[in-house]
């Protein structure tokens, strides 16, 4: 299945233009402390609309465990009780990192492997699939071999033409084009039919 990944940053979308170019869409839902992605509604209701499958992801700034799972909770508020099709990422990049030096926290391999694990945990708990994002840097330092990397799908960034390794979703460019969307923008791969397990295991509250 082939899709994008938005945000903010592509602005105000047109889903019409955009719906047979793609399969899916992972949409941002917000960042830190509760601050929802400003075109998250609408993109989430476009693809309900013009019944696209959707996932969603949430940027991290999280200090401790705690904070990942708030972040958790605050992913679960903005769902509501809407089905989602597709899984919910958890998302620590390098501005993640930068933002911890600046408040005194190191992020080393456990730190963010605890990060992780309480985001994910969370959602699972509440009967949710979750996944988390990660390029090849963040892969060797912080995943290779942990528990986390093979009690979670890896929804990997390598810009390239094959992932290079197993996961359940690809992000295979960041300067993908699509009619309906202005400039750049973020192209996927799954490898799983993700509708389908959400559907048979009633996760996503397709129970």
């Amino acid at each position: 299945m082939n899709g994008i990944d938005v945000s903010y940053f592509q602005e105000t979308i047109n889903w019409d233009l955009v719906k047979p170019n793609i399969d899916f869409a992972m949409i941002r839902a917000g960042y830190g402390k509760n601050n929802i992605d400003i075109q998250a509604s609408r993109n989430v209701s476009e693809c309900q609309r013009l019944n696209i499958p959707w996932g969603l992801y949430w940027f991290s700034y999280a200090l401790s465990p705690e904070m990942a799972r708030k972040e958790a909770d605050y992913v679960l508020d903005f769902v509501g009780d809407k089905k989602v099709p597709f899984p919910i990422a958890y998302d620590f990049e390098y501005a993640s990192e930068r933002y911890c030096g600046r408040n005194g926290v190191k992020p080393n391999r456990n730190f963010v492997l605890e990060l992780t694990d309480a985001f994910c945990s969370r959602l699972e708990e509440k009967g949710f699939y979750a996944v988390f994002y990660c390029n090849n840097d963040f892969y060797l330092k912080y995943y290779q071999s942990s528990k986390v990397s093979t009690d979670y799908d890896m929804w990997f960034a390598r810009y390239n033409t094959t992932p290079g390794r197993k996961c359940g979703m690809w992000q295979k460019s960041e300067s993908g084009t699509v009619p309906g969307i202005k400039g750049k923008v973020d192209l996927d791969v799954a490898y799983h039919n993700y509708p389908v397990i959400m559907d048979k295991n009633d996760l996503n509250n397709y129970k």
